[in-house]
C-alpha cells in the first residue's frame, strides 16, 4: 500500500458521508415540501367554502333588506363587522411539521399575517391576508434546520380594532 492509496481512501470516505447527508437532508426537505403543499390545497378548499358562505349569506341579507323595504337597516352579526370582542391565539402542533394558528376568541380577525422573522427558511404557507373567525384555524409548515431548533413562539399580526378605531394588532403567541 502507498502513502497515494490511503488520502484516495479517506477522500471517497468524506465524499459518502457528505453525499449520505445531503441525500438525508433532500428527501426531508421533499416530505416538508409534501406538507406544505397539502396545506395549501387544503386552504384553497377552505377559502372558496368561505366564499361561498359570504355569497350565501350576502344573498340572505339583500333579501330581508329587500322584504324591510327602503330606508330600514340591518343589524350585522360580530363576524361581519358588527360588535367586536376579542382576538386571541393559539399556535399548537397538527403532526409532523404541520402547525395550525387558531383563533380562540370571540371576534374574527381580518388580514391575519404570521412574521416570518427568527421561523428560519423551512417556514412554508405562512398565513398572509387570511381572515379567521372565532375557533377556526389557518395551517402553516414549521421545521427545525440544521443546528437549529423550532422557535417557541411566533408573532401575529391582524387588522384589528382598539378604542373604536381600525388599529393594526400583534401578539406573540406560544407554539404547544
Amino acid at each position: 500500500m502507498q502513502a497515494g492509496d490511503i488520502s484516495t481512501w479517506t477522500g471517497v470516505a468524506v465524499t459518502l458521508v457528505i453525499s449520505s447527508c445531503s441525500w438525508v437532508d433532500s428527501r426531508r426537505q421533499a416530505r416538508i415540501g409534501k406538507e406544505a403543499n397539502e396545506i395549501s390545497h387544503l386552504q384553497a378548499e377552505a377559502a372558496a367554502r368561505r366564499a361561498s358562505a359570504v355569497e350565501d349569506t350576502l344573498a340572505a341579507a339583500l333579501r330581508i333588506l329587500g322584504e324591510r323595504g327602503p330606508g330600514s337597516s340591518l343589524e350585522l352579526p360580530e363576524s361581519f363587522g358588527g360588535v367586536h370582542g376579542e382576538v386571541r391565539w393559539e399556535v399548537r402542533r397538527r403532526g409532523g411539521h404541520r402547525f395550525a394558528l387558531r383563533n380562540v376568541g370571540s371576534a374574527t380577525a381580518f388580514g391575519v399575517r404570521v412574521d416570518p422573522d427568527g421561523l428560519g427558511a423551512s417556514a412554508r404557507n405562512l398565513p398572509q391576508d387570511a381572515t379567521v373567525r372565532p375557533d377556526e384555524s389557518v395551517q402553516f409548515v414549521m421545521a427545525a434546520g440544521v443546528g437549529r431548533r423550532l422557535p417557541g413562539e411566533v408573532c401575529v399580526r391582524w387588522d384589528g380594532r382598539a378604542q373604536g378605531k381600525a388599529q393594526a394588532q400583534a401578539a406573540v403567541v406560544p407554539v404547544a
